[in-house]
């Protein structure tokens, strides 16, 4: 049960990290959603 509740508190801990960066910066999602596709896109032509 103690695994429960830290896992519960890592993961609200992180969404709220999340959330304050990006009230902070706006443009950080449209950022990792780009990175993310173009490290896709790399790891797809290095398979």
């Amino acid at each position: 049960m103690k695994l429960f509740g830290f896992a519960t508190g890592l993961a609200l801990g992180m969404a709220a990290a999340a959330a304050s960066v990006c009230t902070m910066y706006p443009d950080v999602p449209r950022r990792v959603k780009r990175d993310t596709k173009h490290i896709m896109r790399t790891a797809k032509k290095m398979l």
